[in-house]
């Protein structure tokens, strides 16, 4: 008779309890306000980690008032490699072509 072999039966309740245990991403609880030049004025609310949100571009300002860094960049894509961090309660003025939150 052949032994019985634990490791696949291991293997596979290992696996199911580690996605039972992962989360999904959540939003960043809290808001980010952006302000134009001319005036206008954007809040987006429990934004969602590394969803890109458009900014106003340059001269403006973004503050971050959740609970997690945010990342804004100078392109309206998120795409730029110019990773310029804003923390939390944290007001940034410039070019803000776009940011996406970290967490």
């Amino acid at each position: 008779m052949r032994p019985f072999n634990r490791l696949p039966v291991l293997l596979a309740v290992a696996g199911t309890l580690a996605l039972a245990c992962a989360s999904p991403a959540s939003a960043a609880p809290g808001f980010v306000r952006l302000y134009s030049p001319d005036g206008q004025v954007r809040t987006i609310t429990d934004p969602e980690p590394r969803a890109c949100h458009q900014g106003f571009g340059e001269n403006s300002v973004v503050v971050n008032r959740t609970e997690g860094t945010i990342l804004i960049f100078p392109d309206p894509n998120c795409r730029t490699r110019i990773f310029n961090p804003v923390d939390p309660d944290g007001t940034r003025h410039g070019t803000i072509g776009s940011f996406f939150a970290l967490d």
